[in-house]
């Protein structure tokens, strides 16, 4: 057996666990991506060279854990699928009378102070999620598609 195994096996009797635990609640409950993020986690430890070196074990695991859920949904989630996610996220995120100006029917129903501040809330609320204005042209182009 060779050593990265032997590491990745030990590793995951000790704190496997706890770490799909952990990998479970950071993915909304999403067991397949949890199960990856573990499973990439344990590989990044056995390449690790200052794993076991002074560095926490269970600390960097679990940091571990965090960063690929992060990184994580460039993969998992196809990109124009985030992009969704964090707009709907972001109209959410709104007061409820800033999302009423945005989404009502008549588009001309809205005093121009009221939506001029719904969208300016709006786009705060989107760069907060990282999507920028190339991010929603992209967006846009695409359902228009």
């Amino acid at each position: 057996m060779a050593r990265g195994e032997k590491v990745v096996r030990a590793l995951y009797q000790q704190h496997g666990g706890a770490l799909l635990a952990y990998a479970m609640r950071l993915t909304g409950g999403r067991q397949a991506w949890a199960e990856d993020v573990v499973t990439q986690t344990l590989v990044r430890a056995a390449k690790a060279r200052d794993l076991g070196k002074g560095v926490q074990t269970r600390l960097w695991l679990f940091r571990t854990v965090q960063d690929l859920v992060g990184e994580g949904t460039d993969s998992v989630v196809p990109a124009e699928q985030r992009r969704q996610l964090a707009v709907a996220d972001a109209l959410f995120a709104l007061p409820p009378r800033h999302r009423d100006v945005l989404v009502a029917s008549g588009a001309g129903t809205a005093a121009p102070k009221a939506a001029f501040a719904a969208l300016h809330a709006f786009k705060d609320a989107l760069a907060a999620r990282g999507v920028t204005k190339s991010g929603l042209d992209d967006l846009l182009a695409e359902r228009q598609q």
